[in-house]
């Protein structure tokens, strides 16, 4: 009974983190989702720490992670607009 205790809790949380992570492909939406919706931000970036700085200091969101199961592709940096090869999840701390 544990054990399906365990499963079901994780499910729950898998499925309200999933519910709670929003794409951007521009920097408008992600400013926007920013401030209109509570959880992460799906968002290219270019890889670069010059970059991850700077979309800090303008919108006070940070790359919480990259996930270890994300696929790659091609797109452009929200903000630099250079090459990227995967998306990072953005979020603010509250």
């Amino acid at each position: 009974m544990l054990n399906e205790i365990q499963i079901a809790m994780f499910n729950k949380a898998k499925a309200f983190q999933q519910e709670h992570i929003t794409t951007a492909n521009t920097w408008e939406e992600f400013v926007n989702i920013l401030d209109t919706k509570a959880g992460f931000v799906s968002a290219h970036w270019d890889g670069t720490p010059e970059t991850e700085e700077k979309i800090k200091e303008l919108s006070k969101a940070t790359i919480r992670c990259i996930p270890l199961d994300n696929p790659q592709e091609e797109g452009i940096c929200i903000l630099s607009g250079k090459k990227s090869t995967q998306r990072v999840l953005f979020a603010r701390a509250y």
